[in-house]
């Protein structure tokens, strides 16, 4: 390994992978209510959960998070399925844990890849 390579390589190690990377769940919150878009404003369909994701992940938006049903960072029939989970939830009063990143937004709005409707 060269020089070049090996500083390259510990300098990577050093810094590691950008803050707030990782995704967070967020556990035992209740759905406040669900939205569906026209068009595809803040990926076209999300979720108001009663822990704001914006406490528990920087840069994400107040409130509320995207399953983007307009297909950007999933497919839309993925997003759909994310969203009747949650109006599932909503419906019958149960508590959901949701996965979220910062890495993907709509609008500021930090995007759900995991939604799991909880007894």
């Amino acid at each position: 390994m060269t020089k070049f390579s090996l500083s390259l390589a510990t300098a990577l190690l050093l810094v590691g992978p950008p803050a707030g990377a990782e995704p967070v769940t967020i556990q035992n919150a209740y759905v406040n209510a669900v939205m569906v878009t026209a068009d595809d404003t803040d990926g076209g369909c999300m979720a108001s959960l009663s822990i704001d994701p914006a406490t528990r992940l920087p840069g994400c938006g107040a409130n509320w998070v995207t399953f983007s049903c307009s297909g950007e960072l999933t497919t839309e029939l993925r997003a759909y399925r994310m969203l009747d989970q949650a109006q599932l939830a909503l419906a019958n009063g149960k508590r959901v844990q949701v996965v979220i990143t910062n890495e993907q937004q709509h609008n500021g709005y930090c995007f759900v890849s995991r939604i799991d409707v909880l007894r």
